[in-house]
Parts: C-alpha cells; structure tokens; sequence
C-alpha cells in the first residue's frame, strides 16, 4: 500500500494579511480618486493628443525662431481653423432650422385645407402641433432652459479652458518633460532602449493619426463641393459628418455620404444613383491609394481595431474620447511593433533550421518587420512573447 501524500497547505503570515489589505485599501482609493477626477484626467489626456498632433509644425518653426513664437503660432493658427470649421458648420444648421421653422408649419395648414387627410390634420390641430414642435426644438436641443444652457456652456468653456493651457504648456516644454522622463532610468542601456522605442512608437503614432486627420479633411472638402453641387441641405453639416466617419478605414467616406446621397436622391433618384458611384469611387482610391500610402510610412490599424476604439471611447468620454482611445490603440499598436522581434520565412521546401541560417536577402514591410523572400509566415509566438516580456 503506497504510503499517503502529504497535503500542502497554504500559510498567511501575519504581515503578509496587513500588506494583502493595505494594497486592498490603497486599490479602492486610486480608483475612487480616478473617478473623481474623471473629468481632470480627461483634460489631460486630451492636451497629451493635441500636443503630440502639433508638435513637429513647433519643432520646425523653432529652429528659425524662439520656441514660444513658434507655440503661439500654431496655437492661432490651430484655433483659427478650428473656429472657422465650427462656425460654417453651426451657420449651415442655423440657417436650415430656421428654413424648417418656416416651411413646416406651412406645409401643415397646406395639409389641413387640402388632400386626403385634410380632415384627420384638422381634428389633430396639426399646423399648432407643428409650430410648437419646431419652436420648443431649441430648447430641448440645447437640454433644458436658458439657465441650464448657460450653466452647459460655462462647463464647456473651462474645459476648453484648461485644455488648451495644458496644450500650452505641454508643447512649450515637451523636450524638457521627455527629457525628466527619460532620466528616471538609471540604466543607460535600458534608458536608450526605451528612448528608441518611445521615440519610435510616438513618431509613428501621431504620424498615422496626423495622415487620417488630413485625409478627413480631404475627404469633408469633397463632401462638402458634392452636397453644394447636388444642392442638399446644409451642406457644412453633411461634411462634417462625412470628415467624422472617414477616419473608419474601408467603410468610413461611404458610410458617411449616406445622408447626402439620400437627399439628393429625394430630388433626383439618377443623381442620388450617380453620387453613390461617385463616393464609392472615392472609397476605392482613397484605401488603395492614400490610406496605403500612409500605412506603409507609419503603423497598419484595421477597421475592425479603430471601430471597436472608436466606439469604446464615444461610450466613456464622448466624441473626444473616441477620437483619444483611438489615438491610444494606435500608440499601442506602434509600441508593439516597435518591441517584438524580426520574424523571418524560410525559403519554401527548405528546412527550418537551414533556412533560419541562411543570410538570404530580406525586405522591410511597411511595419517595420522583416520578411523572406517568399513573404510572411507564422509566427512563433512563443519566442515573441517572452522576447517581448524581456524587453518590457
């Protein structure tokens, strides 16, 4: 008879109690002091995308004049754009209601006078109902009165406030703070490491982010020309519109020109037939084209990646926190490339081993990754993850 195992049990020490339930009790305070200042880490972040954004126009202007010239210059610069874009879109919407405000209630007492159901809009009191829906429309858009809309605007105005003074701040001594970044490492081995991987992910990042913001642009431009041409309604809106969903690869343009291709086909169905070729046209040439083009000088995101970003981030901070999440995968997706190792193919037919050391020729992909001759093959994830774990 086999003689009986002995049972392992397991022992608490009574320091290692007091320390488990210090480390509790710390846990709950951070995440009680994140999400109380919830709003203040928003800005933050906020300002660390605006800065990374514009900081090469300020690193360019400031090697033929003074760093805080070249700040002021891109910040007027920046905020001019931005009040220009905002004004021609909030001018389009204003104009359009105040057609709808016109033209509602008209077509309400048409239909009480004349028609089929001339009778049933009489007994609904539908020319009243009508007016009082699109005179009450502000004040329900806007969230409640005069106050409330105050009290809304002022929030808006701070944090717009101190995002920019952090921007400010952050582009007039971002060399400085990567520098004190930088120094915390001790080890200069480790201390260059982390300086080429950061500089690395950081360039490709914000450079893939600067890509997409400029073919957003681009593509709101051609929005808007179309929506004037068609003659739809408010066409700043529709571009803006269209500019939001471009920065979703392979869908984005097309999905964005809905609006603009049903009400020019409300008027017109040939037209509204002729404008979907036309985007769907303008789809094809900017994935195969400019989208292409950007990946192979900075990092590759799929559509399926900056949606689920983009959707996580509108759910926790709104517009500006879909577009910083997206930011952040993009950092994250960098970094990892930057951190994992080269991965080689052998040559087909050949084995592993022999292949592995031969010299052959390699070429670079657009991610920063070598491959063989005969292109990309599976990864040995093993090796990649605890490279990656040695490296981190």
């Amino acid at each position: 008879m086999a003689p009986p195992q002995p049972r392992e049990r397991l022992r608490i020490s009574p320091r290692s109690a007091v320390v488990a339930v210090a480390l509790f009790g710390l846990t709950l305070f951070v995440m009680r002091v994140a999400a109380a200042s919830e709003r203040v880490i928003g800005w933050v972040f906020a300002a660390l995308a605006i800065t990374g954004l514009l900081h090469p126009y300020v690193a360019v202007l400031a090697k033929r004049v003074p760093r805080g010239i070249a700040v002021l210059v891109v910040a007027v610069v920046a905020v001019g754009s931005t009040t220009m874009i905002t004004y021609a879109m909030v001018d389009g919407i204003v104009s359009e209601y105040h057609e709808v405000q016109r033209a509602a209630p008209a077509r309400a007492a048409q239909l009480e006078q004349t028609g089929r159901f001339a009778t049933l809009a009489r007994d609904a009191h539908l020319a009243e109902r009508v007016k009082r829906f699109v005179d009450e429309a502000p004040l329900r858009l806007q969230g409640g009165d005069a106050a409330a809309a105050l009290r809304a605007a002022a929030t808006r105005g701070v944090a717009f406030l101190a995002t920019g003074i952090l921007s400010l701040f952050f582009l007039l001594d971002a060399p400085s703070i990567g520098r004190a970044a930088l120094n915390q490492v001790h080890t200069p081995s480790r201390r260059a490491q982390l300086e080429r991987v950061t500089t690395a992910a950081i360039r490709r990042a914000f450079g893939y982010a600067r890509g997409t913001l400029a073919m957003a642009l681009l593509a709101g431009l051609v929005a808007w020309a179309v929506a004037a041409w068609a003659e739809a309604p408010g066409p700043a809106p529709l571009a803006l519109w269209v500019a939001l969903w471009d920065i979703v690869p392979l869908v984005g343009a097309v999905i964005g020109a809905i609006p603009i291709v049903a009400l020019a086909a409300i008027d017109s169905p040939r037209r509204g037939v002729e404008l979907s070729v036309f985007f769907l046209a303008y789809q094809a040439v900017e994935w195969l084209v400019l989208q292409r083009w950007i990946e192979r000088r900075t990092v590759r995101l799929g559509p399926f990646a900056t949606i689920v970003a983009a959707f996580a981030g509108l759910e926790l901070y709104g517009v500006g926190g879909a577009l910083i999440m997206l930011l952040a995968v993009v950092l994250a997706v960098a970094a990892m490339d930057e951190l994992l190792p080269p991965l080689t193919a052998p040559a087909a037919g050949a084995p592993a081993a022999a292949a592995a050391s031969a010299p052959g020729p390699s070429a670079a992909r657009p991610n920063g990754l070598e491959v063989g001759p005969v292109g990309v093959v599976e990864v040995d994830r093993r090796r990649a993850v605890e490279h990656l774990a040695d490296e981190i």
